[in-house]
């Protein structure tokens, strides 16, 4: 860049910064990692950098001036300096190597990444390792903890169990006195109740008795009460009367002697009753008398004297004689009959008493019965509440035994369970240790990958790992050897989320994803499949991803919005950066009162720090600036033969067996999750125990959470185990399609291999699966067997692969790829054999093949088969030798098929505007466009073809077709070859074939002149022989001299120039007057002359210029050549007869002819098939060298 601004220089002073040193990079090494942590590995003491490692320590030694050199700190920055040192070597390996399409460019920007990945993955695996230790650290001690808390719970349900027998049996003591006494209790209540029916009987009788006894009393008691009441009525007056008479009336006389009787006196002579009136008790002692105080003898006297036994004596009678007497006769009488009814019950009454003693008797002794029927009751009463008491103290020590014996049960379970756990964290902890001491070691190799090796290919990236661990290990730094890089930088669950976002399953996807996952620059993704633009638009959906590039009308806005608003921006079709993206890409943010600033141009936008920008080409021969490597992490997605493996097998599954590889991605699914969850419980677990605050048994929330993880881990582990047996089912079934994914793996190591040959053999994933998939679209013969099915897919798909990639290589790179595709099917050539030359190496091919074999490929001669192949966003690239158009076959197709065809010819701005508007226009309405000769216009194809090519999708018009011609050029974009289907037209060999292309070159107006088209025939033969012997070296030529079609196309303006100065522009009629010597000295010595090295070789061309360019060569019947049937120029050298002349001559050219003997054609076969082999054993061994 620097020549075309020379002004530049003129008026600037130019300090030129070139690379870093290595002590520079140390100083920026030791500056940065100065505060890092590097473990106790420095002040422990050790050697580092002895041996072989002492030079890398010597390169940085400079920085560590003043310090203790040979230091651990000093190791560490000899290896960043080395680590990014051996990157560059590999780089500049890489972009040397012949199959190398694209390279890259390291920088002090790309060291200062590397310094900062290192800080950062020490760092970030430090913390990691620690926080895991003291994670797993808790875990086993909390699970320590429980195994001693289980061994005192046992210890303590032993002296519960104890406990719970003495209970036990005093419990069962009491049941038994609670039963004795219940059993005397019902005995004694059975005797009471007994006893009170009894004193129940007794009362009836008593009660019927005394009833009885009651109603003869009650029919007397009435009369003595009313005899009572009259005695009560006696007035004092009328009783005095009586008493003071001296002769009583004799009902007066008897009723007071019937009294005193009564009352029991013996005396009954009117004096005593006087006497016994006079008293002042008489009335009351009559009143008060009772019923009992009469005997029987009384009774009986005043009855037969008095009463009954005296007629003449009644109530009326006496109270006539006297009122007061009146109610005393009544009184007796009344209480005589009372006495009587007295006398008679008295028996009854004897009864009734003697019932109511033996009543009262069994009455006391059923109280006494009730009594102790009570105390028993109470006693049993106190047995229940005591029994009780027991049982609740036996039942709860049960419960508690109970509670603890599940506690201890569950706790043995939970540790036999975690068992696997505990001794895996157990080794965990071991491997903790490990890890911190070879954390710098494991830092360095981590940062080296996360910096550098996202552009490198799969062998590539081998190389390096290897060639950083060997120079780690050359300064003693220690490191683990088997590091994953993938394993330690991307969680199971990260990397299943990405492969259901679209991520291929191969693991250079994998690793590409860890590797945007932690990239520190903003990531260059070259993605010549589409696929990982796919993967990012999926994985970035929910953050609105934007998709754009340099040539949207709308780039700035969409780009200032996404800073602005922090969304995600995907910018395709990048290999040279705008540099409005710099300060971005750079990440200059100005920091202005509280606000992030970036400039765009000259806009300033507010920054969100969440912004992403993702650069993407679908190029894999970009050619990258050093400017741009140095701001960009690159990203190659270019599709390694472990992912083509895998797609061809899936899409061989999906043609032959659909449900099969439905099955086979939803248990690749399953699997992926099932394992994830696992680990996820794992974890879980791990952070439950280690999380509980004291014993983890006395959290039942924790073990019952165990337990549940525990169950969900056994059914995960059970789903693992049955997914595995349905994947052995799977694999079973797909272990027949195997051997056609892993030919079609080994075919495309074949085709990236060929890239060794020549620079036009640019095979792309893409071409391989069209052909794989048109080899599956074969229709399956109705009965055929799997078996029988893979072979003849097999054998079609060497068809396939034969006829259209053949007809992308030379004839004798056709031979090549022959050869190699018989090796793959396990039939090498014998090339010991002595008559190894081309006859016998197509014998070979046909032999193992076939006659019908296309090895020769499916070209020219089928163009229209070979367009209906490709498909509207894939070119069809016409290659050729200079001076051999092969536009004409496309436009005759074009006529035949009756197609609409739009033809430009390439290399100039019209052309390249033309251009454009045709696809565009074509794209759309499906008709066809030929670009012509576009190795003229290389920069254009690069630059605008290419990008407008990787734009087209299934959206485009089926019909459409794109046509290119080109002269075979090292200059033809690498993207180009890539995207197109190429047919290399050779030009057919021979005189004939040459002198044919050679006239069709010149123009009609210039062959008007005869003595003029004799000198062109002529040099025609001649460049027509420089050109043949070519294809003899080393007998024809001693080396492969770079004679072309300009060569003779010079020659003729030379020979028109040297006639027209000689003649004057005149026509000359006779030859003699021809610049012959002029001619002969240009040819010789300038035009072919020019490009020969060896004395032999010019010798040769002396001789046939001198033989040639002669006045007798317008002699009549003049031989070309001094062999018998060498062939004579014509008489007549009008353009007509030229072309006649020409098509006459025969299509095969012997040996003769162009100054060789008959043994000529047999050295020449050698030679070719010497060439063959030789390109054979190289490819065989880089196909060897890719196996490993």
């Amino acid at each position: 860049r620097s020549t075309t601004s020379p002004a530049l220089f003129n008026r600037c002073v130019v300090d030129w910064f070139g690379t870093w040193s290595p002590k520079a990079m140390a100083e920026v090494g030791k500056e940065f990692t100065m505060k890092l942590d590097i473990g106790d590995s420095e002040s422990v003491g050790g050697s580092w950098g002895i041996g072989d490692g002492e030079m890398i320590m010597n390169a940085v030694s400079g920085a560590f001036e003043g310090v203790s050199s040979g230091g651990f700190r000093q190791a560490v920055v000899a290896a960043l300096v080395d680590i990014h040192e051996i990157t560059k070597r590999v780089a500049d390996e890489c972009a040397l190597s012949s199959s190398s399409t694209c390279r890259t460019f390291l920088s002090p920007r790309d060291y200062l990444a590397l310094i900062h990945n290192f800080v950062s993955c020490v760092n970030k695996l430090r913390e990691q390792v620690e926080d895991q230790q003291l994670h797993v650290n808790a875990g086993l001690t909390k699970l320590k903890q429980t195994q001693e808390n289980v061994a005192e719970l046992k210890l303590a349900l032993g002296s519960k169990k104890a406990e719970l027998r003495e209970k036990d049996n005093l419990a069962n003591l009491k049941l038994q006195q609670m039963v004795g006494d219940q059993k005397e209790a019902e005995m004694r209540k059975a005797e009471a109740e007994k006893m009170s029916i009894e004193v129940k009987d007794q009362g009836i009788e008593i009660s019927a008795r005394k009833e009885e006894a009651q109603r003869d009393l009650d029919a007397a008691e009435p009369a003595l009460r009313d005899a009572q009441a009259a005695v009560k009525s006696i007035r004092k007056r009328d009783l005095d009367e009586v008493r003071n008479l001296f002769r009583p009336h004799i009902n007066i006389q008897l009723t007071l002697e019937c009294i005193a009787v009564m009352l029991g006196h013996q005396n009954l002579e009117w004096a005593h009753i006087r006497k016994l009136m006079s008293k002042a008790d008489f009335i009351p002692s009559i009143i008060g008398f009772e019923a009992n105080q009469l005997t029987s003898r009384q009774v009986e006297l005043v009855k037969d004297k008095y009463l009954e036994g005296n007629d003449d004596l009644d109530y009326e009678r006496v109270l006539r004689s006297s009122t007061a007497c009146g109610p005393l006769y009544k009184w007796a009488e009344s209480q005589v009959k009372y006495s009587i009814v007295c006398n008679r019950i008295q028996p009854l009454r004897d009864e009734v008493e003697r019932l109511e003693k033996d009543a009262e008797s069994a009455n006391r002794q059923k109280e006494i019965l009730e009594q102790d029927v009570k105390q028993l009751e109470d006693s049993i009463s106190q047995y229940k509440t005591d029994y009780a008491q027991l049982i609740r103290d036996v039942e709860s020590l049960k419960a508690e035994m109970k509670t603890v014996t599940k506690k201890v049960d569950r706790a043995e379970s939970l540790i036999n369970s975690l068992s696997k756990e505990s001794e895996r964290w157990s080794k965990s902890c071991e491997g903790f240790q490990d890890i911190l001491q070879n954390l710098v070691g494991d830092g360095l190799l981590m940062a080296a990958f996360l910096t550098y090796v996202g552009f490198f290919d799969f062998k590539a990236r081998l190389n390096l790992m290897e060639r950083w661990r060997d120079s780690v290990d050359l300064l003693g730094i220690p490191f683990r050897k088997h590091l994953n890089m993938v394993e330690v930088l991307s969680k199971a669950s990260d990397r299943l989320h990405w492969q259901s976002m679209g991520l291929p399953s191969d693991s250079l996807s994998i690793e590409n994803a860890v590797i945007l996952d932690h990239s520190v620059r903003f990531p260059l993704i070259i993605d010549p499949s589409g696929q990982a633009i796919n993967f990012i638009m999926n994985k970035y959906r929910n953050q609105k991803i934007q998709r754009t590039s340099f040539v949207d009308n709308s780039f700035m806005k969409t780009l200032a919005g996404a800073i602005r608003f922090g969304t995600t921006l995907l910018v395709e079709n990048v290999e040279n950066i705008d540099p409005v993206l710099n300060p971005i890409l750079n990440k200059e943010i100005q920091r202005t009162g509280g606000r992030s600033l970036v400039r765009i141009g000259t806009e300033e936008v507010d920054y969100s720090p969440k912004f992403n920008i993702i650069l993407t080409t679908k190029n894999p021969a970009a050619r990258l600036t050093p400017d741009i490597c140095s701001r960009v992490t690159l990203v190659n997605f270019t599709v390694t033969p472990d992912s083509l493996h895998s797609q061809s097998l899936s899409l061989t599954l999906k043609k032959e067996k659909p449900e099969i590889e439905e099955q086979r991605i939803n248990l690749l699914k399953l699997q992926g999750e099932q394992q994830v969850k696992l680990r996820e419980l794992e974890d879980q677990m791990l952070s439950k125990i280690s999380a509980v605050e004291g014993s983890i048994l006395d959290d039942d929330r924790v073990v019952d959470g165990m337990e549940q993880l525990m169950t969900e881990g056994v059914q995960v582990e059970k789903q693992i185990a049955t997914s595995a047996d349905v994947m052995k089912q799977v694999q079973r079934a797909i272990s027949k399609v195997e051997p056609l994914a892993s030919l079609c793996k080994n075919f495309f190591v074949l085709l990236l291999s060929m890239r060794e040959l020549n620079f036009l053999y640019e095979f792309s994933a893409k071409t391989f699966m069209n052909i794989l998939e048109s080899s599956l679209q074969v229709t399956r013969i109705e009965g055929q067997s799997d078996d029988d099915r893979l072979v003849s897919l097999k054998t079609w798909l060497y068809q396939e692969v034969a006829a259209r990639i053949g007809r992308s290589l030379s004839s004798e790179d056709k031979m090549v790829f022959a050869l190699i595709l018989s090796k793959l099917r396990g039939k090498e050539i014998d090339l010991d054999s002595e008559d190894v030359n081309v006859e016998y190496l197509t014998e070979f091919i046909k032999t193992e093949f076939g006659d019908d074999f296309p090895w020769q490929g499916r070209g020219l001669n089928q163009l229209a088969k070979v367009t209906n192949e490709v498909d509207s966003t894939c070119p069809l690239m016409l290659c050729s030798a200079p001076g051999h158009d092969v536009s004409g076959r496309v436009e005759a197709m074009a006529r035949d098929l009756k197609k609409e065809l739009s033809s430009v010819a390439m290399g100039s701005s019209e052309g390249f505007a033309t251009a454009e508007k045709m696809i565009s226009s074509a794209s759309k309405i499906g008709t066809w466009v030929l670009l012509r000769n576009v190795h003229l216009c290389t920069e254009w194809l690069e630059k605008t073809l290419v990008k407008k090519l990787q734009a087209l999708s299934v959206t485009t018009n089926p019909e459409f077709r794109l046509f290119i011609t080109s002269e075979i050029n090292p200059k033809l974009p690498t993207a180009l070859l890539r995207l197109s289907d190429i047919i290399v037209a050779e030009a057919p060999g021979g005189i004939k074939a040459s002198l044919s292309r050679f006239f069709s070159s010149i123009s009609t107006e210039r062959c008007n002149n005869a003595v003029n088209n004799r000198l062109y025939l002529i040099l025609g033969w001649v460049h027509a022989v420089v050109q043949e012997r070519l294809r003899y070296i080393p007998t024809g030529w001693s080396e492969a001299y770079g004679f072309t079609e300009a060569d003779a196309m010079h020659a003729l303006d030379v020979i028109d120039s040297l006639v027209d100065d000689t003649t004057g522009g005149k026509h000359v009629k006779d030859p003699d007057l021809l610049p012959w010597d002029a001619i002969r000295i240009t040819l010789c010595k300038g035009i072919f002359g020019g490009r020969i090295t060896k004395d032999v070789d010019q010798q040769v061309l002396d001789n046939l210029v001198s033989s040639l360019f002669t006045p007798s060569c317008f002699n009549i019947n003049f031989k070309l050549v001094s062999t018998d049937d060498s062939p004579m120029l014509p008489d007549e050298t009008s353009l007509g007869s030229c072309i006649g002349w020409i098509n006459s001559l025969p299509s095969y050219t012997p040996p003769t002819w162009i100054g060789l003997d008959g043994s000529a054609e047999m050295i020449r076969s050698k030679s070719i098939a010497q060439s063959v082999i030789s390109k054979y054993t190289l490819i065989g061994n880089e196909l060897k060298s890719d196996s490993k």
